[in-house]
């Protein structure tokens, strides 16, 4: 019975070695189509991680352009290996990928699956208190435009303390994100 009771206590902790990492994001999102820049809503970004290969999930993502919106659905980069380097982990991924429907109700349809294969060249940096993103979609054969979507955000609060505070004013805002985007350009 010990022996078995050991097993599966064993089993449980090598289950939890390699079980997926995840954490959320609050980021504030540029959209630029074809040189035209449109400031977006906050979005959330979901990064995770599940023994050593990454996905990227911005969820029911909704294009804001001239007093409209447009719901374009959910983003997802997934199985990517990354670089761990200068205290961050860099993800870099280039393949097409479908646009999958959003489930926020306030939206009856979602333009991203009729898109079919979207041609994205992405990538992202990211510590446990940040991420930044530059996800390039190249779509000038289909719809005669060239997207570019930047993404810069911190992750909330730990319960143990206050990790999204990057540049320790005692605050989580956009200033922590100016932060990590200094350290990550003062160390490429």
């Amino acid at each position: 019975m010990k022996k078995f009771l050991l097993t599966l206590a064993a089993i449980g902790c090598a289950m939890a070695m390699t079980a997926a990492t995840a954490r959320t994001y609050t980021c504030h999102i540029k959209v630029t189509i074809n040189g035209t820049v449109t400031e977006q809503d906050e979005v959330k970004v979901d990064m995770t991680e599940d023994n050593g290969y990454y996905s990227m999930n911005l969820k029911n993502f909704v294009l804001k352009a001239e007093g409209q919106s447009m719901p374009v659905g959910n983003i997802v980069i997934s199985n990517v290996t990354g670089v761990d380097e200068h205290g961050y982990t860099t993800v870099t991924y280039k393949n097409p990928i479908v646009i999958t429907a959003g489930d926020d109700p306030a939206y009856d349809y979602w333009m991203g699956p009729m898109l079919g294969q979207v041609p994205i060249d992405a990538i992202a940096r990211f510590t446990s208190t940040a991420v930044s993103a530059s996800i390039d979609i190249d779509m000038m054969s289909s719809l005669q435009q060239v997207i570019n979507v930047s993404i810069f955000g911190v992750a909330p609060a730990e319960e143990t303390g206050n990790v999204a505070d990057v540049n320790k004013d005692l605050e989580v805002n956009v200033a922590d994100v100016n932060t990590v985007i200094d350290v990550i350009l003062n160390k490429q």
